[in-house]
């Protein structure tokens, strides 16, 4: 397969000497896209078996398979006619093909068509169609489900039904393509598509709870995504099992246009935490499910710092306008003795502090989460005052061996479960007797604490998270808070081969939710004003859209 010595060893290095050959290749190649990417690489390659096909050309390939199979073609028949004609043939002569083997007709294949030559074709198949004695059903064919599309067919922002016009530039509709279609294959349907550079699908909300769509400065995001009224999916796209992925980090905006890219050109959906608790934090998710009847988790959560932690209200001063946290600091080292120099600052002013004064205090409130434990004294925030801001149980996080900066660390980067309760609110009309996910880099629960809290019952969960610590919290969680299911957990994504899928599948009877939480820690972070900008792991990222293809595909064929 033309693959290194050293990509063969780092799969093996991953999955083991076992490992079946396409759960090898699975590795290598996603190992290669992240290698690309890193450079920067606009014609990012994939290498499947012996045929390397540039980024492009697979998008080319997919967006056409899409669009023959939107208009009722099955997944054999699209295949057949990719195979005979190859992958750079218009969609209209594969169309044509396909037409002419569902009816018995010789169809010759012609090197470099022209407008007129397909249009010859089509009125030979329709004079062969007119005189064969065909029953009518065989002109009804059932619209498959689409086979597992890789990548972000879509993306590249082509009108469907403009694709011959634009190879063609002297075809329009005289050629006959409509009304060939609709008289053998039934009516075209209204195509949905998305056009990554003019449309974003930031749902319609309930009045009282305004998100904060795309105008937010996300690395100049809202220069790409501009609001749209409406949400509207593909029928690929849209199809189960639905998919979750959410980053509360300060990315970039080209990650988000690559993560955009690879799950279907779907539009991110930014929102602000400060309408659902008490800590303002900006949020992006790229999703297939509904954005229609959402609904908040009940009852309401504090919505300020002094509702979340009320002994603090007697000592707060006026001139500290804090409402709610601008961001979480798991710094620890140094805290106390920034407490003590400006306890004495506060204590010698006599009550009288200067504007210098009040600003050096606000800046380390607002950097370090300083809050007012006493009169003229300031502490540090616990880890069970975050809890309860970020939606929690009390000492979620409270587990043997694990320190007060790794549970300040872990909970930084950990979704807010009303925001995220807020978008899988959808979910309960749709699965009223509970469902199985597969969480990816689950953290410390945060969907399952999302959906519990929602009163959605959680059959089963496939859980991967690689941090020993963020396992335990998950596992105690589940096993106090009355689930009924069964909680499977797994170190390392890579574990989480084809094989090992099929076999959950099997055992689930389905999954019907991927969620994924874009996994971050401290290091290799930087800090610039309130916001933290992350490195964006590309290679972890690919791991989940592995997994989200491999499930959709293997849900679809069972």
């Amino acid at each position: 397969m033309n693959f290194s010595m050293k990509e063969v060893d780092f799969a093996i290095q991953k999955l083991g000497d076992n490992a079946p050959i396409h759960e090898l290749v699975d590795v290598i190649v996603a190992a290669q896209i992240t290698k690309n990417a890193e450079k920067g690489k606009d014609d990012i390659s994939i290498i499947f078996t012996k045929n390397e096909v540039n980024n492009e050309k697979l998008f080319g390939t997919m967006e056409k398979t899409l669009q023959l199979l939107e208009m009722g073609f099955s997944e054999s028949e699209v295949s057949s006619a990719i195979e005979k004609l190859g992958t750079e043939a218009p969609v209209l002569q594969l169309a044509n093909c396909i037409m002419a083997e569902q009816n018995g007709i010789d169809y010759v294949i012609h090197k470099n068509p022209t407008a007129s030559s397909l249009c010859s074709m089509r009125i030979k198949i329709e004079e062969e169609l007119n005189g064969a004695e065909v029953k009518t059903e065989n002109f009804g064919h059932e619209p498959s489900q689409s086979r597992d599309v890789n990548l972000g067919e879509t993306s590249r922002g082509k009108r469907v039904k403009d694709e011959y016009a634009d190879e063609f530039p002297g075809a329009n509709s005289s050629m006959g393509y409509s009304n060939f279609e609709e008289n053998n294959v039934g009516k075209r349907p209204k195509q949905e598509h998305y056009d990554i550079s003019t449309s974003i699908c930031t749902s319609s909300l309930d009045p009282d709870w305004v998100e904060e769509k795309v105008d937010v400065d996300i690395g100049g995001l809202s220069k790409l995504y501009r609001p749209n009224p409406s949400r509207c999916l593909n029928r690929v796209a849209a199809k189960p099992p639905y998919f979750f992925y959410g980053n509360i980090a300060n990315i970039s905006y080209d990650s988000w246009g690559k993560i955009s890219q690879f799950l279907y050109a779907l539009e991110p959906e930014f929102v602000n935490t400060q309408f659902f608790s008490a800590v303002s934090r900006k949020e992006g998710y790229v999703h297939n499910l509904p954005t229609e009847n959402r609904s908040r988790i009940l009852p309401m959560p504090p919505m300020t710092i002094v509702d979340a932690i009320p002994h603090t209200k007697k000592w707060w001063p006026s001139w500290d306008s804090r409402k709610q946290l601008s961001c979480i600091s798991c710094e620890t080292s140094g805290i106390s003795q920034h407490c003590d120099r400006l306890g004495r600052i506060l204590t010698n002013s006599g009550g009288i502090l200067t504007s210098e004064q009040k600003r050096d205090i606000l800046h380390h409130c607002h950097a370090l989460n300083l809050l007012w434990v006493g009169k003229n004294k300031l502490g540090p925030i616990e880890p069970e005052h975050l809890e309860v801001i970020l939606g929690y149980p009390l000492h979620h996080t409270r587990i043997p061996d694990v320190s007060l900066s790794e549970r300040l660390n872990i909970l930084k980067y950990c979704f807010q479960t009303d925001t995220l309760g807020y978008q899988l609110s959808v979910l309960k009309a749709m699965f009223p007797d509970g469902l199985t996910i597969l969480s990816i880099f689950s953290g410390i629960g945060g969907a399952e604490v999302a959906l519990h809290r929602l009163g959605i019952k959680i059959k089963n969960v496939v859980s991967v998270e690689s941090s020993e610590a963020k396992r335990k919290v998950l596992k105690r969680w589940w096993q106090t808070s009355g689930q009924t299911g069964e909680l499977v957990q797994i170190e390392e994504v890579q574990k989480l081969t084809s094989n090992r899928l099929d076999s959950m599948i099997k055992r689930f009877g389905t999954i019907d939710l991927v969620i994924c939480q874009n996994p971050s820690s401290c290091s290799g972070s930087k800090s610039q004003g309130d916001q933290t900008h992350i490195a964006f792991d590309f290679s972890l990222f690919i791991e989940f859209v592995r997994v989200v293809q491999r499930v959709r595909s293997m849900c679809e064929r069972r």
